[in-house]
C-alpha cells in the first residue's frame, strides 16, 4: 500500500477522535473526582490520662451488606474513630492503668428514595437517597490489675439526603460532611464526659 492510500486510509480514525475528544469537550468532559481533605482531631488538645498504655477495640465490624456502605467510601467512621484516639489520647506514665477506647459502632448507609410519580414528578427535584450515619465510642480506664476504674461513652446520629441531580462529587462531599459532623459530635459528649467522669485520671 502505497503512503498516500495510507493516509487516506487513516483519515476516518482522525476524524472519529476529533469527533470523541469535541464530544467529551461538549459535555464538560469526565469529571475529575474531587480530594477531600482528611477528617482529623489533631487541631484540638491532648487528652492526657495517668496511664502508660492505650489502646483501641474494634467491637463493630464494618460491612458491605445493604444497605451498609462504610466499607465503599474513603474515609469510614471506624478509621476516623481509630485516629480520634490517635490525634487526642495521650499518657503520661505516672500509673500503671490502661487506657481503652472502644468502638462500638461506626456505621453509614443509603437508603433509596421514591421518587415523585406521573406527570408531577417531571417538575419535582425529589431527593433520591439519605445517608445516615452513627458512631458510638467508649473510654476506659483499667489499673494493673485489670480492674476498671473509670469510664465514658459517646454517641451520635446524623442523616442527610441527596437530590437527582446531584453529581458523584456531590454525592461524596455529602458523605464526608455527615461522616465529619457525627465524629465531631462525639469528640466533643466523649470529652465532655470524660472530663467528668474520670476527672481523677485525665487533665
Amino acid at each position: 500500500m502505497s503512503t498516500r492510500l495510507a493516509r487516506l486510509f487513516a483519515l476516518p480514525r482522525l476524524f472519529v477522535v476529533a469527533g470523541l475528544a469535541l464530544a467529551a469537550a461538549a459535555c464538560g468532559g469526565p469529571m475529575e473526582k474531587s480530594i477531600l481533605p482528611e477528617i482529623t482531631f489533631s487541631n484540638q488538645p491532648k487528652l492526657t490520662f495517668a496511664a502508660s498504655t492505650v489502646e483501641t477495640i474494634m467491637e463493630y465490624q464494618p460491612t458491605a451488606q445493604p444497605p451498609h456502605i462504610e466499607l465503599a467510601i474513603p474515609q469510614p467512621p471506624a478509621s476516623v474513630a481509630m485516629r480520634w484516639t490517635r490525634d487526642r489520647v495521650a499518657v503520661d506514665n505516672s500509673q500503671q492503668n490502661r487506657v481503652t477506647v472502644i468502638v462500638r459502632k461506626a456505621s453509614v448507609t443509603e437508603i433509596d428514595l421514591k421518587k415523585t410519580p406521573g406527570l408531577r414528578g417531571s417538575f419535582t427535584e425529589d431527593q433520591v437517597a439519605r445517608f445516615d450515619t452513627e458512631v458510638e465510642m467508649a473510654v476506659e480506664v483499667r489499673d494493673a490489675r485489670g480492674f476498671r476504674v473509670g469510664e465514658a461513652q459517646a454517641s451520635a446520629r446524623r442523616s442527610n439526603s441527596m437530590s437527582e441531580k446531584a453529581t458523584l462529587n456531590d454525592r461524596d462531599r455529602l458523605i464526608h460532611e455527615l461522616v465529619r459532623e457525627t465524629m465531631m459530635d462525639v469528640n466533643r459528649e466523649l470529652e465532655r464526659n470524660i472530663r467528668q467522669y474520670m476527672p481523677l485520671y485525665v487533665r
